[in-house]
């Protein structure tokens, strides 16, 4: 499977999780200026940012350790504008990341999601 249809299915599965756990999903693959979200959901009073990592086999390392400096910095820009573009400014938000990890056969074999994964005090983000 290629990266992009990995992904594609990644996003599906995780959305399946989530809402299994109560998430309201929001959006799916949401575009701006500043780069996509993934998936953006409604958890509680919050609203939630989350990064989907899918890998298959250990090539490329876990999914989790695909979230950089500069790849959180684009989410925080991403979910700026959402915010202000859907009027949402004094709603608490955070940032989730879930990573799955799928036999080659696309199969589920474990997932991790941390909630709360990082945050934006004290940055530069425009």
């Amino acid at each position: 499977m290629d990266r992009r249809r990995l992904g594609n299915y990644g996003e599906y599965i995780a959305r399946q999780l989530l809402e299994e756990q109560g998430y309201r999903i929001l959006h799916q693959k949401y575009y701006t200026r500043y780069g996509e979200l993934d998936l953006i959901a409604k958890a509680g009073k919050q609203i939630v940012f989350i990064e989907v990592k899918t890998r298959s086999g250990k090539t490329y390392g876990g999914g989790l350790e695909a979230i950089t400096k500069r790849k959180r910095i684009r989410m925080v820009r991403a979910a700026l504008y959402y915010l202000q573009q859907h009027s949402y400014q004094d709603l608490p938000c955070r940032f989730d990341i879930i990573a799955l990890d799928l036999d080659r056969q696309g199969n589920l074999l474990g997932y991790q999601l941390i909630t709360d994964a990082f945050g934006v005090e004290g940055g530069n983000y425009y």
